[in-house]
């Protein structure tokens, strides 16, 4: 553990943090670690910790980054099997790390939070939760809130499946008892979360059927398992490791200049995708077509699968293209005249992304509404963590800073490094309360929307995700990785006001 800090009359900070997925548990680690700070509580509604990779337990689920990168650069983990590993294999890393740093004592499990309000006159945050186990609502007061709710957490349910009348589940809300065997199965969607699922599915079902709005750009998966030796090899030669990690990393951050509207890099990854599904249904060149996006590259998450276009080929899958019309009981219509009876049905439709932190509710300084401001003026914050609205408040994996290209794990520890720094900062000054300067979080929203607008993210013209209704992009980091951390390394303390 590092140097203890506290304040000139001896006591610390008392903070609460949400979430016990990658963001808050680095959290949480970090500040025993950093600052040898043992004065948070970690709550989270789930039974357990893991947060996405809890959650998501669908066949197939698995990282689409290589998880010697997608892990704690403090934990390096010899033992993963393969180069991406299962939601499993990830929960399972993640919960041996929160027991070797004694982690579940500062955690409230089944513990919902339900809303965060800012007093102008303490200077502290009250946090209301809610104990879903014994039913029980609970108010305390804290000095420091940290978000880690992450954007993909609130599964989306589009409104024209309200009338399906036949077994229907979300992919983040997995029945594993649900029996698949010799039936008729729909799947919506053509997103990361579809393209693992077919696959997986395909052998079991009687017929499949893919419903796709929009196909994405689907890449080469370089999956291998680790043999025994090169874990050993790991174990034992522990720079090996390391160097596994900064070739994926390198590698990664390479990938950043394909999503540079009219680069070749960009011109590359087309022909590239277009190439791989050539290669994969080279007899099919009626599939071929359905899968073939008419957006640039690269505008919509790009993913990476070695058996989705194989799947999709197969005699009794079958991929519908035009829209749905018309639900009748459980009898899907297409646009096309065509309509199926489906006996399950399984949702891929992703999340409800665009308002941060909903369903909690957060009151910044001034009686500020802070989800409703966001959602109607976008949300703002510098470097994606702390917000002129939300005094003591550090938000991980907030507005511009998710990734289309490498590890969010390196993004959350880039942040908690700054909050770090910060609270530091504020022990040694005595100060109760840090607070952005608006000039500071104006400037810089203002440099990543113009730097957004030479991406294909914002010229591709594809409806993804990553913008909002009104076609703002503000989830995205534009920059690469190590542009993140040279900003989140050294603080200015210019940018705050301490008091």
């Amino acid at each position: 553990m590092g140097k203890s800090y506290k304040y000139s009359d001896g006591t610390v900070p008392d903070i609460c943090i949400i979430g016990a997925g990658y963001s808050g548990l680095t959290a949480g680690i970090q500040l025993k670690r950093e600052l040898n700070l043992n004065s948070f509580t970690i709550f989270d509604e789930n039974h357990d910790i893991g947060g996405t990779w809890l959650v998501n337990n669908y066949p197939g689920c698995a990282c689409d980054v290589p998880s010697h990168l997608y892990s704690w650069s403090f934990e390096l983990n010899p033992d993963w099997t393969e180069t991406f590993s299962s939601s499993s294999e990830i929960l399972t890393y993640m919960k041996r790390v929160v027991r070797k740093y004694e982690l579940y004592g500062n955690i409230k499990l089944n513990t919902m939070v339900k809303s965060i309000i800012w007093n102008d006159s303490t200077l502290k945050w009250h946090v209301k939760t809610y104990n879903k186990v014994v039913k029980k609502e609970e108010e305390r007061v804290f000095d420091i809130v940290m978000t880690g709710t992450g954007l993909l957490r609130t599964p989306k349910y589009p409104k024209e499946f309200e009338t399906f009348k036949g077994t229907m589940i979300h992919s983040a809300e997995w029945d594993p008892t649900i029996n698949l065997e010799d039936k008729i199965v729909g799947v919506v969607g053509s997103g990361s979360s579809a393209i693992q699922i077919i696959p997986s599915i395909a052998s079991k079902v009687k017929e499949l059927h893919c419903f796709q709005r929009k196909p994405a750009y689907v890449n080469e998966r370089p999956q291998k398992t680790y043999s025994t030796l090169t874990k050993l090899l790991f174990r034992y030669i522990p720079p090996l490791m390391w160097f596994c990690r900064l070739f994926y990393f390198i590698y990664f951050e390479l990938f950043r200049k394909f999503f540079d509207d009219g680069s070749w890099a960009n011109n590359y990854g087309t022909t590239y995708s277009s190439k791989f599904l050539k290669q994969q249904i080279p007899d099919n060149e009626k599939l071929q077509k359905q899968l073939t996006p008419s957006f640039k590259y690269g505008c919509k998450r790009v993913l990476f699968h070695n058996d989705y276009y194989p799947t999709l080929n197969l005699s009794h899958v079958h991929l519908h293209t035009e829209k749905i019309i018309q639900i009748d009981g459980n009898k899907i219509s297409c646009g096309d005249g065509t309509s199926q009876r489906i006996d399950v049905l399984i949702l891929a439709t992703g999340f409800e992304y665009r308002d941060y932190f909903d369903p909690l509710k957060v009151v910044g300084k001034d009686s500020i509404d802070v989800v409703q401001t966001w959602k109607e003026n976008a949300p703002s914050g510098y470097l994606g963590i702390i917000s002129n609205s939300m005094p003591n408040q550090f938000v991980l994996l907030g507005p511009t800073t998710a990734l289309g290209h490498n590890s969010v794990v390196y993004m959350v520890e880039c942040q908690v490094h700054f909050m770090i720094t910060v609270l530091k900062e504020m022990m040694r000054r005595n100060a109760k309360c840090v607070l952005l300067k608006k000039e500071t979080e104006d400037s810089y929203m203002e440099e990543v929307k113009s730097a957004m607008e030479k991406t294909v993210w914002v010229t591709g013209n594809c409806g993804s995700w990553y913008a909002d209704t009104k076609g703002r992009i503000t989830a995205l980091w534009p920059y690469t990785c190590y542009e993140y951390w040279k900003r989140t390394k050294n603080v200015d303390f210019n940018h705050f006001e301490f008091f």
